[in-house]
């Protein structure tokens, strides 16, 4: 028996033409304008969210489906002295614009964040304080943590 090889990471990853024009119009280009409304390149953004400059380009230019902890990365480097609601802003942006093209990881840790963003969100109501998930967008990764330390009463 031949072993077979293993697809290539790219190969795993390909987005259809359909899907690129989609994510170019929509995801890319709202990223291409948050990055050029600071004055920074691919490359200082790809520095700040700790991923390679390809990474960039190949979300902006709809090559590349965005994670939905990509899309809170970005959104806490598109906006470095901002306050979690600027923040949380930007990322619900993002996600706008990805529609159902954003990839959703299932991992344990995602889904207890999830899980907890809903109970903030429930003693949010409860206090009439802002309720973030309105939306019905789904929050990214880190979110809940910073949401307790800016509103400590409900974490």
């Amino acid at each position: 028996m031949i072993p077979q090889a293993r697809p290539r990471r790219r190969e795993l990853g390909e987005v259809p033409a359909a899907e690129r024009s989609a994510l170019r119009a929509g995801f890319g280009s709202v990223l291409a304008a948050e990055r050029a409304a600071l004055g920074w390149t691919g490359a200082d953004l790809a520095h700040r969210v700790d991923a390679h400059p390809s990474t960039v380009r190949r979300l902006e230019s709809g090559h590349r489906r965005p994670t939905t902890s990509m899309v809170w990365r970005l959104a806490r480097a598109l906006r470095p002295r901002g306050t979690i609601r600027d923040r949380v802003a930007v990322d619900q942006r993002l996600r706008a614009a990805a529609g159902g093209l954003l990839v959703v990881s299932e991992t344990r840790p995602n889904r207890r964040r999830e899980r907890v963003r809903a109970e903030l969100e429930a003693a949010a109501r409860a206090a009439g304080g802002p309720v973030v998930g309105d939306q019905s967008e789904r929050l990214g990764p880190l979110v809940v943590a910073e949401l307790a330390r800016e509103f400590g009463t409900w974490a």
